[in-house]
């Protein structure tokens, strides 16, 4: 082989191997990560507290209560809901209080079990 066709051959795997790293670089950066989906398990942890709300009567309950109590749930002992913590709970019962419009866990409460109770009076009618 002369000096001209190795030059040609070590361009040719130079452009192969460029071609292969930046597949490589577009499928890291345009891949999903790997664990459940973050919305997904936003609405799931919703639900759980909103259920957990209905079947609740205490008004004068606090949000450091409420994690306590919500820490011993069957359905948050998942590994999905591991860095489950005052913060998100904080963070969760505000989005609850705006999308309710009350001000405090109280008035949530109420806001929740005030449909059950609409919904009870027009069966009976």
């Amino acid at each position: 082989m002369t000096k001209d066709e190795i030059q040609v051959w070590m361009l040719i795997a130079f452009a192969i191997v460029l071609a292969l790293g930046f597949y490589k670089v577009y499928t890291i950066f345009n891949s999903p990560a790997a664990g459940p989906d973050t919305k997904t398990q936003h609405t799931q942890l919703e639900n759980i507290v909103i259920d957990f709300l209905k079947h609740h009567e205490n008004k004068d309950i606090n949000s450091e209560e409420l994690f306590l109590l919500l820490q011993g749930l069957d359905e948050l002992q998942g590994e999905a809901y591991k860095n489950f913590n005052r913060n998100r709970l904080n963070q969760l019962l505000q989005q609850l209080f705006y999308a309710n419009e009350v001000n405090s866990l109280g008035e949530l409460i109420s806001s929740i079990h005030q449909p059950e109770r609409d919904t009870s009076k027009e069966n009976d009618a």
